[in-house]
């Protein structure tokens, strides 16, 4: 028995539309540490700032996070704010003593919207939040404001 290749039927075909921003080709733009517990959530983010150009070092930790900033200085910070042990409210604080410059240079992300210790400390620091779930195209538009500023 000779079996034949099966023509898809038009409703089985999925087509998917990827929008490659003129930015994304041009070299390297940046060193980016990530945080997030989540290692499914943590690996999307990841593949995305790196087909972005971005050299990223991920972490599922505060504490590993805190390891990578003794090592060396990060043009962005994506940072979760729920973590084990020490989440983004204590990262954000012992990162801006050891370099205060990266101030402004933090993006959270929370999926907490009305907890209202994190919104104190968002309003505290001036923050720029992303809100779970959120598009990548948020997190790229976010990126570049972020960028734009602290240049």
């Amino acid at each position: 028995m000779r079996l034949r290749p099966r023509t898809p039927e038009p409703e089985e075909i999925v087509t998917l539309e990827i929008e490659v921003p003129a930015d994304a080709v041009a070299g390297p733009a940046g060193r980016v540490l990530l945080l997030e517990d989540r290692d499914d959530f943590r690996e999307v983010l990841r593949d995305h700032l790196a087909f972005r150009r971005f050299q990223v070092i991920s972490v599922s930790s505060g504490v590993e996070g805190l390891r990578e900033i003794r090592k060396g200085a990060f043009d962005l910070i994506i940072c979760d704010m729920m973590m084990p042990q020490v989440g983004g409210e204590m990262f954000y604080w012992a990162v801006t003593r050891i370099r205060p410059a990266t101030a402004q240079r933090f993006i959270f992300f929370t999926g907490h919207r009305n907890n209202a210790a994190i919104e104190f400390f968002f309003r505290r620091v001036n923050a720029t939040v992303l809100i779970k779930p959120f598009k990548l195209k948020a997190l790229d538009s976010t990126i570049r404001d972020v960028l734009r500023k602290i240049v």
